[in-house]
């Protein structure tokens, strides 16, 4: 194995031949899933059963969170909605 073929190709001497880094794009379904969402998902869930509202209020504010940071709102809104109306729905029931 020669130098180029392990490492892409190019010398690092050589400022000519240096390729910049490009991310593949990713795609709708190879996405992580936003860990804010199902983890304010999961408190709302556990809101709602148990009627306590400590859980349906760390809900709200980690659905909050996430519907805030979102790197891709389009594909990630259908999600964070969801655990919003659960914490809601945790909040009303437990009030």
């Amino acid at each position: 194995m020669s130098w180029p073929s392990v490492y892409g190709g190019g010398d690092p001497r050589r400022p000519d031949d240096i390729k910049p880094y490009k991310r593949p794009p990713v795609r709708e379904e190879d996405q992580d899933p936003d860990l804010r969402s199902i983890a304010s998902l999961g408190l709302g869930m556990a809101g709602l059963f148990t009627k306590n509202p400590y859980f349906s209020w760390g809900a709200l504010f980690m659905s909050i969170s996430a519907m805030c940071c979102m790197s891709h709102p389009e594909v990630n809104m259908k999600q964070a909605t969801t655990a919003l109306m659960f914490s809601l729905s945790g909040l009303l029931s437990s009030y």
